[in-house]
């Protein structure tokens, strides 16, 4: 990835294909939320790269339903 994205980006991680919200950067790592909620995950920044519009929009989509489904609202 050439430039670091900012907290709450969607992002893709080329070594396994997960889209995620980039979260920080810890130890040299990327760490990643999954869009549906789950364990966060460490990825290399070489690997890293800015999710497409339409992706990012599906994964939007996605969170605010799994929202709606756990009552969190929206």
């Amino acid at each position: 990835m050439q430039a670091q994205p900012e907290a709450g980006d969607l992002v893709r991680d080329t070594a396994t294909g997960r889209v995620g919200f980039y979260v920080d950067r810890v130890g040299g790592r990327f760490v990643i939320r999954p869009v549906r909620g789950g364990l966060e995950w460490h990825a290399e920044p070489a690997d890293v790269q800015l999710a497409t519009p339409l992706r990012e929009l599906r994964a939007r989509a996605a969170e605010i339903n799994a929202r709606s489904r756990r009552g969190w609202g929206t």
